[in-house]
């Protein structure tokens, strides 16, 4: 009878035993997925949140993520038109008919635009003279301009180099090791600082005597499809610095010295690097990570995100 009992539990025995094992490997196996997708799971969170955190800290103005009113967008247009214009007399008394004729198109596109923009909003009841003038006292106005121009800049530097991308665009400078820069940083790990010689010489015509120690990265593998666009970034960028210098910088207030210096640095910069022809990187970075943040921090500039949710309340 015992015997009987003893193989009866045997049959049991061998029956479940499978099933019961199986169950403990199936519930191991599921505890350790669970651990790795926890562990996954808390990897993503983290890495997003550092990303964040990062974004943050170092993000980038957008010239187009700025609030900018007809008036402003006015005056940059007529702050393009005069740079076409000092193409066309400077070809035309060269000789250089061709060029002068390519600027002369631009002039006649830009007056198109000038136009279409005065019929809208309140720049049909006001003369292109009185905006003008009205702007060149108001601080913001200034900064948007200044903010246009720079990026105005960009689109004919990429154009004049047929770059393939959209240099005004932030996201294209994302995977590159300017994206993990700071503003502080930046500056230093271009070799761009400016030299006594020029700061002593900001209205010397004479750019590379300021930047003698300078190192960039040139653009010597991008041939120049578009010389035309190339002469037109030179001088909007010799303009704005002008622009600047002359108009916007006495209109600032005397507690952000340090920063008007800084964005007096950049936009020398800038002009520089247009000079040298220095890869497309190194001028996004000047604007995107320099100039744009400084303005909008000096300036208290309007997003455009934060000026559309308030329309929405």
């Amino acid at each position: 009878m015992r015997f009987d009992n003893l193989l009866l539990c045997l049959k049991i025995w061998n029956l479940y035993l499978p099933r019961v094992l199986l169950t403990i490997f199936i519930n191991l196996i599921m505890d350790q997925i669970a651990t790795v997708c926890r562990i996954f799971v808390m990897l993503i969170i983290t890495t997003l949140f550092s990303y964040t955190i990062i974004y943050h800290i170092y993000q980038p103005i957008y010239a187009h993520d700025f609030f900018v009113n007809n008036d402003a967008t006015l005056v940059t247009l007529v702050e393009q038109i005069k740079a076409e214009t000092q193409l066309v007399n400077t070809n035309f008394l060269s000789d250089n008919n061709s060029s002068a004729q390519a600027h002369a198109r631009n002039i006649a596109g830009l007056t198109n635009d000038l136009e279409d923009l005065l019929k809208e909003g309140s720049s049909a009841s006001s003369s292109i003279a009185q905006i003008y003038d009205n702007e060149q006292r108001n601080s913001t106005s200034l900064a948007l301009v200044v903010a246009n121009m720079v990026d105005e800049i960009l689109r004919k530097y990429g154009t004049a180099f047929d770059i393939g991308y959209d240099l005004t665009n932030m996201s294209n400078m994302v995977g590159s090791d300017m994206f993990s820069m700071s503003e502080d940083s930046t500056s230093h790990a271009m070799d761009m600082t400016l030299t006594p010689a020029y700061r002593d010489s900001s209205n010397s015509n004479d750019t590379s005597r300021g930047y003698s120690n300078m190192s960039m990265r040139m653009n010597k593998d991008l041939p120049l499809y578009r010389i035309y666009d190339y002469e037109t970034a030179k001088v909007l960028s010799e303009n704005v610095n002008r622009l600047f210098g002359d108009n916007l910088r006495p209109l600032s207030l005397v507690s952000e010295t340090d920063n008007i210096d800084k964005l007096e640095n950049n936009l020398r910069q800038l002009k520089y690097s247009i000079e040298v022809k220095a890869s497309p990187e190194d001028l996004m970075n000047i604007v995107h990570v320099q100039i744009h943040p400084t303005l909008q921090k000096v300036y208290d500039l309007d997003l455009l995100d934060s000026v559309v949710t308030e329309s929405q309340d």
